[in-house]
């Protein structure tokens, strides 16, 4: 069986579409008008984007930050976690770039961190854990799935001749035959 690694913002997670206009439209219901909430995320993202740092620059309550995560759930791709569910835990990794406590506490509150043999959160390039996984299954196919080219760019392919990248654009995946 081959192994797959997937992103999670925007591949497993529909962050950008769904999740950060949900994001703004709470902070707006506690007077945090979208553009400076925007403007802030924009300065914040390249430091390990932190939703607790945002709303303490804002001066909210802490407890907002459980009241935004609380719905989570609903920001799922519903279609690519079946096939994880087929593929297999033994097979599945969940690879994200971000800090690691926000990214953490979005997948372990959306179900689905059981689903995958390991969860790696790096704020670093993808490449190191990605040839990590191509060496320790020399002999079986690794198939990545991200979102945005610049992680494929990064590849050393010669240290991953067994991997084929995917970039995902939001087109139907069908990785199950």
């Amino acid at each position: 069986m081959a192994k797959y690694i997937f992103d999670f913002d925007d591949v497993i997670f529909k962050n950008t579409p769904e999740f950060k206009p949900y994001m703004y439209a709470c902070l707006e219901k506690y007077g945090i008008p979208k553009m400076q909430s925007q403007a802030f995320y924009k300065i914040i993202r390249v430091d390990k984007f932190w939703l607790k740092k945002m709303l303490e620059h804002f001066s909210l309550d802490p407890k907002i930050y459980n009241e935004i995560l609380k719905e989570v759930d609903k920001f799922l791709n519903t279609e690519i976690i079946k096939q994880i569910k087929i593929l297999g835990k033994e097979n599945c990794y969940l690879l994200t770039h971000g800090g690691e406590e926000f990214q953490m506490d979005k997948i372990k509150r959306t179900g689905i961190i059981n689903l995958f043999n390991e969860v790696i959160i790096t704020f670093d390039t993808k490449t190191n854990a990605i040839e990590k996984i191509c060496k320790n299954f020399p002999n079986e196919k690794i198939y990545f799935i991200d979102d945005k080219q610049k992680h494929f760019d990064e590849l050393r392919l010669e240290n991953c001749p067994n991997l084929t990248p995917i970039l995902y654009t939001g087109q139907n995946l069908k990785l199950i035959d």
